[in-house]
């Protein structure tokens, strides 16, 4: 396909307005020349596609066979040979709210020498007498951790999962098993959506209070709407699997609908990634799992309505679709247990990237069906409700970018990390951090029917900062600063915050709790100059402490006196309260030490 000459990021009497708001010095940044949306991605002439799955040493699912009499034979294979293994055996501590299992037992893997294929041998029914005869008397979960060392770092690999097991007298069995969820999303109105996962295809349903819902089909996936909840309420729910005559139900959760007024509350956290973390429980297939249990447990603390986490939910950058989904599934496991009661909407970051990667180092999102995009929203239940691709045949937003109304407010998840290249002039593309035309088009007209339809505050998420102030300063979307058009992208996206009454803006990549206020006295561009049109202060907000490695503050960025807020080197998120005209933000540490707090209205 022809590339274009040049496609212009403001045209018309729009670019005639903002250019009279002085965006910078030089008019002309304001014709920002981006990626040709017309273009896809082509490989590199003489290069090959390589292979790049960091995370994944785990090639197949583990199959699990169980004798009558208790006896389990699970059965794994690996992407390199290794040799030996440790399996443990746990339960689900079903007495807390969050249900992480506890191992107490484990059988050692003796092999003579490095193989692509595994065999354990375990003893349910020895560890049920042992240290589950009522839990499991009718049948229930047991939880199962491999243990591997991986030759190719070397390092040691843990991989989580579970089954459930059937005991009926003495004759034990295998029976379906609820591998992701349940989670609750979409808590709007007089609605909730509940969805969830199994082994095997099964028939479910979700009891809500006193009645019943379904989707009436046989399926591994069941996404389940529920109607007319009252608002302001808070509402039990389990979650029926069926397969024949075999049937599970999950404990009981519970979850808070839409308040009836204006006063709510949600949590907000991203960058739970792994990477040069100590091993270990820090790189649960591509999650930092000791981090993600720990935030997890002090964000329930606080019984919040939602949350956000908004981007680098695992390690990435991989060439296997089977390696995204299974990091993706890992998050799950990890951060699962809350979404059981708290409904949690996911952005993408650039660490959310599946890709074609070349001999020559060149990399750019996989195209159609296998793109980054599809496959993040399919794992997830966001709303659907993003633009349209930037052009025919280019990946999807819908799932990564969404908007709803909530409490008399309104949210929007925006996707920094479309449809990435290495090189787009080259090959075709887009830039990390750059928000293009439609999508920024989409973002204004969103939030300005919010704001004629009535929405008191409007929160805006994206993974990428405006303005960076460690670690990402030379890049993030103001490119660096060097970059006209990332700049211009960037002032735009803040002039949109600016006219339509956003009160604060959430983002990440940063790995560190940053609080900075921008206005129109406030030093934006590498000149040190300011834009007069942003004058009104929005609050940028950067939570991207969930796990991934720390960075420090860089202090040369022109906006260092305007930030009113930093804190490195500690696992942390926030919670964010509204009760009408009020808005308060506090930031808390992962052992719930109080760090930052501010009135954001």
């Amino acid at each position: 396909m022809k590339r274009r000459d040049a496609i212009k990021l403001f045209t018309g009497t729009a670019a005639t307005a903002l250019a009279s708001r002085a965006f910078a010095a030089d008019q002309n940044q304001l014709l920002a020349v981006l990626p040709d949306p017309g273009k896809m991605p082509v490989p590199p002439s003489n290069q090959k596609a390589v292979d790049s799955t960091p995370e994944r040493l785990i090639s197949a699912e583990p199959q699990v066979q169980m004798s009558t009499d208790g006896k389990v034979s699970l059965t794994w294979s690996t992407e390199t040979p290794t040799q030996g293994a440790t399996v443990y055996i746990g339960l689900p501590s079903y007495e807390n709210r969050l249900s992480y299992p506890i191992y107490n037992l484990n059988t050692t893997v003796k092999e003579d020498a490095p193989t692509q294929n595994h065999k354990a041998t375990l003893d349910i029914a020895s560890y049920i007498k042992r240290f589950a005869t009522e839990y499991l008397e009718a049948g229930g979960v047991v939880s199962y951790r491999i243990e591997m060392l991986d030759p190719r770092k070397p390092a040691v690999r843990f991989v989580d999962r579970s089954m459930r097991v059937t005991k009926s007298g003495d004759t034990y069995g295998v029976g379906v098993n609820i591998t992701d969820g349940p989670f609750v999303t979409q808590t709007f109105g007089a609605g909730a959506v509940i969805w969830w996962e199994t082994d095997v295809e099964s028939q479910g349903s979700v009891k809500v209070g006193s009645r019943t819902f379904s989707d009436n089909k046989s399926a591994r996936r069941h996404v389940v709407p529920i109607q007319g909840l009252a608002k302001g309420g808070s509402y039990k729910y389990a979650v029926t699997a069926s397969v024949g005559s075999d049937s599970y139900t999950t404990p009981t959760y519970q979850f808070l609908s839409e308040p009836a007024g204006d006063s709510f509350s949600f949590v907000f956290t991203c960058d739970g990634r792994t990477g040069a973390l100590g091993g270990g429980e820090t790189a649960l297939e591509g999650i930092n799992g000791a981090s993600a249990r720990a935030l997890s447990a002090q964000m329930l603390r606080h019984n919040p309505h939602f949350m956000f986490f908004t981007g680098d939910l695992i390690s990435g950058y991989t060439t296997s679709e089977a390696d995204f989904r299974a990091q993706m599934k890992s998050w799950k496991r990890l951060y699962g247990p809350l979404g059981r009661f708290v409904p949690i909407y996911t952005g993408m970051g650039n660490h959310e990237s599946l890709l074609d990667t070349f001999t020559d180092g060149t990399q750019y999102d996989k195209q159609g069906e296998k793109s980054a995009e599809v496959v993040f929203a399919s794992e997830f239940e966001n709303p659907g409700n993003g633009p349209d691709p930037e052009a025919a045949g280019l990946p999807p937003y819908k799932g990564a970018v969404f908007s709803f109304g909530y409490g008399g407010s309104h949210f929007v998840q925006l996707n920094t990390d479309y449809w990435y290249s290495s090189n787009p002039a080259q090959v075709g593309g887009n830039f990390f951090g750059r928000l293009l035309k439609g999508q920024l088009d989409w973002f204004e007209a969103d939030v300005k029917a919010a704001k004629a339809g009535g929405a008191r505050h409007v929160f805006v998420f994206a993974h990428e900062p405006a303005f960076p102030n460690g670690g990402h300063t030379q890049d993030s979307q103001w490119g660096g600063g060097t970059d006209p058009d990332a700049v211009a992208a960037r002032d735009r996206f803040w002039q949109i915050c600016v006219d339509n009454g956003v009160v604060a803006t959430f983002h990440g990549h940063e790995h560190n709790y940053s609080r900075t206020v921008i206005d129109a006295s406030t030093p934006v561009h590498k000149d040190g100059s300011t834009v007069a049109s942003f004058n009104r202060p929005v609050q940028h907000v950067i939570q991207g402490a969930a796990g991934a490695p720390f960075y420090a503050r860089d202090a040369s960025v022109p906006w260092a006196a305007n930030v009113k807020s930093f804190v490195r080197h500690l696992w942390s998120y926030s919670h964010i309260t509204v009760k009408g005209d009020k808005v308060r933000l506090d930031t808390y540490s992962y052992t719930g030490d109080l760090l930052d707090s501010a009135d954001l209205t």
